[in-house]
């Protein structure tokens, strides 16, 4: 599981261990020396300006300096490696494109781990944490995936593209994904129900596949998408 701590010590002795960072909240109007904000920027560790009354909440406790952290409850990887996995298992893998829910990121993963993907993509930006809720919708599929966080979806998946694999972006306006003759190794792309897949992830993609509906309802959610387009890929 996912752990909070509080305090400038804490953090600074969990970045020496190695410990991944989830998330780093900083309080509004509480002093930091520029020294201290420049080492979290060096360290590449991104961080958050909250109010006082929400570290509390999250610290269970007014002695948190000022600081919260969360550490991740699992270990990332890098983009090269969900690659070559994927590849070498003739598999896919899914990318989540401002997918900021903890409930949804959690479906999907359970969703990929039960038809045998090898993970999720996610940016650095705009993502939801994996934390506590994360880890309890995906029922500890999340254990058993390969996770990488990359600072650009886009370039990643051109290296993908290059090592031989292929992208499928999910989104209104495509090809009906009945029809869909999917190529593994390949990516699947999913973006967040508000503002769906980046432009130029789309153009990246080999294909832009969507799901037909005759609701009313505009859209689907994202982790029911997930499910559907993942199930079309074995059908």
């Amino acid at each position: 599981m996912s752990f909070i701590i509080w305090g400038r010590n804490m953090l600074e002795e969990a970045v020496k261990s190695g410990r991944t960072l989830e998330k780093v909240y900083l309080q509004y109007g509480h002093y930091f020396e520029p020294r201290f904000l420049n080492w979290l920027k060096e360290k590449g560790i991104k961080f958050q300006w909250t109010k006082k009354q929400q570290l509390e909440r999250l610290a269970k406790t007014k002695k948190h300096q000022g600081i919260v952290a969360i550490l991740s409850p699992i270990e990332y990887i890098s983009c090269e490696e969900l690659f070559k996995s994927t590849i070498e298992k003739e598999s896919f893998f899914v990318v989540l494109d401002r997918v900021t829910e903890p409930q949804n990121l959690g479906a999907i993963a359970r969703t990929v781990e039960s038809f045998g993907g090898v993970g999720i993509l996610l940016p650095e930006k705009n993502s939801a944490p994996i934390n506590e809720i994360a880890l309890k919708a995906s029922s500890g599929a999340l254990f058993h995936l390969m996770v990488s966080r990359v600072p650009s979806l886009n370039e990643s998946l051109i290296t993908f593209k290059k090592l031989g694999g292929s992208i499928y972006a999910v989104e209104t306006g495509g090809k009906d994904i009945r029809n869909t003759n999917f190529q593994k190794p390949l990516g699947l792309i999913l973006g967040s129900e508000g503002k769906g897949i980046e432009k130029s992830l789309l153009k990246l993609s080999n294909e832009i596949v969507s799901i037909p509906t005759v609701g009313k309802t505009p859209s689907l959610n994202v982790s029911v998408a997930a499910g559907i387009a993942i199930w079309s890929m074995f059908t």
